[in-house]
């Protein structure tokens, strides 16, 4: 698929892009509401040398980049545990207990979290408090005091707000992936779908000799105005009136899919009005009155996509063409090509292919004639001079 492709898709399924997008925004929401919030207090411990001086910092220096490895340890928090009262485990506590040392510095700054911010910020102190007497004690000789002294600088602070759900962060992350995976549903959907929505669906579908095939489909993005004088169905009609003007014409409009019999009743009551508005008899005949005789202009017929293939044959030694009406987003791309097989079949040549929906009459038709299906005996309908407006998109 190209790029063009996979903006045609996502505009074609953009309810579906859209729910999914709204279904991950909402899954967001709900992790954000459901999900207990995590606090996170620290604490502050500084490392010094005893005796202040060079060699003692250099000591220092090199030595406090590995005691943050200390204050996770079983030494630091397994006093922690019994002090408190907590009742969870070493390795649950020491989870929830990182110690790190900026760098270039003297401090450790040891971080707790905790779903009560109350007790993140007691725990804090506490590890602090222990990891300080551990190191002290570690880095103290056999005889002799320790060379590094620990105090807690910066004690812990109840905090206030949760570093965990984050609603700035968990909402758009939310939305961002519901839009991605609505975008991949809509393009597999595209992919899937059989249904005939445009002309270059409808030419794909129809396969060889779809070069010659003339396929007649209203301009998009155009306005209302400018559509309403361009409809394919007004196509159909400037393509019918120069064969009217040399012979008889006689059409059956007829659409794959059995259940579209209102929007082929509707082409044909809109091509008859283009038709008649130019001053080109129009012969509208029932289904069920076969072929009128040769008079002058276009005989237009719906006809049934289950008829049988003698009925079509019947129809193909009368001259009859045949005008595939295609309801996008309703027509499957096989009952299209049944369509075609049956027609070749029957030697029915296809005029043209119209991709039309059912449309209400124009303002502008009520002062005219309406044609309509015949029965039981055909009509032809014509219209006064004084009747006879020239539609607005006709050169």
């Amino acid at each position: 698929m190209e790029l063009q492709d996979y903006g045609v898709a996502l505009r074609r399924y953009w309810t579906t892009w859209v729910g999914v997008a709204l279904a991950g925004l909402l899954v967001a929401l709900a992790v954000v509401l459901v999900t207990p919030p995590t606090y996170q207090a620290t604490a502050q411990v500084f490392v010094a040398g005893v005796d202040g001086s060079t060699s003692s910092s250099q000591f220092v220096n090199q030595r406090v980049s590995s005691y943050p490895e200390v204050a996770a340890s079983r030494t630091v928090l397994a006093p922690v545990i019994e002090e408190l009262g907590l009742t969870e485990s070493f390795s649950n506590l020491r989870e929830r207990v990182v110690a790190t040392n900026p760098v270039d510095t003297s401090q450790i700054e040891i971080a707790v979290t905790d779903r009560d911010a109350s007790r993140a910020a007691e725990i804090a102190d506490a590890v602090a408090e222990r990891f300080g007497t551990a190191v002290e004690r570690l880095e103290q000789p056999g005889s002799g005091a320790s060379p590094v002294s620990l105090s807690v600088t910066t004690p812990a602070t109840v905090p206030t707000t949760p570093i965990s759900p984050v609603p700035a962060l968990v909402l758009p992350l939310g939305l961002v992936v519901g839009l991605v995976l609505g975008a991949a549903v809509a393009i597999a959907r595209s992919r899937m779908d059989t249904r005939l929505h445009t002309a270059d669906d409808v030419r794909a579908a129809w396969g060889s000799g779809s070069d010659q095939l003339v396929v007649h489909a209203a301009p998009a993005r155009r306005t209302r105005r400018a559509r309403s004088a361009r409809r394919s169905t007004t196509l159909l009609a400037r393509q019918l009136e120069p064969m009217a003007e040399q012979a008889h014409v006689r059409v059956v409009a007829v659409s794959p899919a059995p259940d579209s019999r209102s929007a082929v009743e509707s082409v044909v009551h809109q091509v008859a009005d283009d038709l008649m508005a130019w001053q080109v008899p129009v012969h509208v005949a029932s289904s069920s009155t076969g072929v009128a005789p040769d008079r002058p202009g276009v005989q237009l017929q719906v006809g049934s996509p289950l008829a049988s293939p003698r009925q079509w044959r019947e129809l193909a030694r009368a001259g009859v063409g045949a005008v595939l009406v295609v309801v996008p987003g309703r027509t499957d791309r096989d009952d299209l090509q049944e369509m075609r097989s049956i027609l070749d079949a029957a030697t029915v040549p296809v005029l043209a292919v119209v991709l039309a929906r059912h449309q209400h009459r124009r303002a502008g038709d009520a002062g005219r004639p309406q044609p309509t299906v015949a029965a039981p005996e055909d009509v032809v309908l014509s219209a006064p001079a004084s009747q006879r407006p020239v539609p607005a998109g006709r050169d």
